[in-house]
C-alpha cells in the first residue's frame, strides 16, 4: 500500500485535477468568448473576444498537454518535471489574464471572477506543490530524480487522478454557478447530461483502475507467502 501513496501519486492527482480544470476552463469559456453578446452580463466582454478565444484554444491545448504530462509523471518520465512547470505557467497564466479582464470589466474584484478563480487557485497550487517537492530533501529522498527509481504502480495513480477529477466534473454545477446563473437559471446545466454522463464514466474507470492495481499487487503478495509456507 505504501507504494500506492507515494509523492508521485500525489504529483499525478494534482496534474490532472489542473488538466481537467485547465479543460473545463477552456470549453466553457467558449460561450461568452464566441457569443458574449447573447449573454446581458457578460456584455462589455464584446470588444475583447478575440482575446477571450485566444485564451479559449491556449487553455484547451494546454489541458491536452498537461494530460500527457500527468501520464509522463506516472510513468517517471525524464521530462515530467519540466513539462509539468511549463504547462502549469502557461494555464495558470492564460486564467490570470481571462481574470484581469473579467473582473475589470465587470468592476469586481480579481480573486472574484468565478469560476475562472477556481482552476487559477488549483493551478497555482499544482505549482506550488511542484516547487516544493524539488527541494533537496524531498526531491533526492522521495527517488523523484532517480531515473532508476521504481515509480509504484502508474495504473493506481492514474486511476486516483482520474476519481478526483471526475468529482470535479460532476460537481461543475456547483462551483461554476457564481458566474453562471442569468435569470435564476444556472447555465451550466445546459450541459448536465455529458457532464454526468462524462463524469461517472471517468469516475467508474478510476475506481476500476484503483481497484485492478490493488488487487494485483496483493494477488501478488499472496502468492509469495504461499511459495514461501512451501
Amino acid at each position: 500500500m505504501k507504494r500506492f501513496l507515494n509523492l508521485r501519486t500525489l504529483l499525478v492527482v494534482v496534474m490532472g485535477l489542473t488538466a481537467i480544470m485547465t479543460l473545463l476552463g477552456g470549453v466553457g469559456s467558449t460561450c461568452v468568448a464566441f457569443n458574449a453578446e447573447q449573454y446581458p452580463p457578460f456584455k462589455a466582454l464584446v470588444p475583447f473576444k478575440s482575446i477571450l478565444q485566444m485564451l479559449v484554444y491556449i487553455s484547451v491545448i494546454t489541458a491536452v498537454l498537461m494530460m500527457v504530462v500527468t501520464y509522463w509523471t506516472a510513468r517517471a518520465s525524464k521530462w515530467f518535471y519540466l513539462s509539468a512547470l511549463i504547462t502549469l505557467l502557461v494555464g495558470g497564466g492564460a486564467a490570470a489574464v481571462q481574470m484581469y479582464y473579467s473582473s475589470s470589466l465587470r468592476q469586481i474584484s480579481f480573486f472574484a471572477a468565478a469560476p475562472t478563480n477556481v482552476r487559477f487557485f488549483i493551478t497555482l497550487a499544482a505549482l506550488i506543490v511542484f516547487v516544493m517537492v524539488r527541494f533537496p530533501g524531498i526531491w533526492n529522498k522521495s527517488g523523484l530524480g532517480n531515473p532508476t527509481s521504481k515509480p509504484g504502480s502508474p495504473l493506481a495513480a492514474g486511476g486516483a487522478a482520474l476519481i478526483v477529477a471526475a468529482c470535479a466534473i460532476l460537481t461543475a454545477p456547483l462551483w461554476a454557478a457564481p458566474d453562471h446563473v442569468i435569470d435564476g437559471y444556472n447555465l451550466v446545466l445546459t450541459l448536465e447530461v455529458p457532464l454526468l454522463v462524462d463524469g461517472i464514466a471517468i469516475l467508474v474507470a478510476g475506481v476500476g483502475m484503483v481497484v485492478y492495481a490493488l488487487g494485483r499487487r496483493w494477488s501478488k503478495q499472496a502468492r509469495r507467502v504461499v511459495a514461501a509456507a512451501e
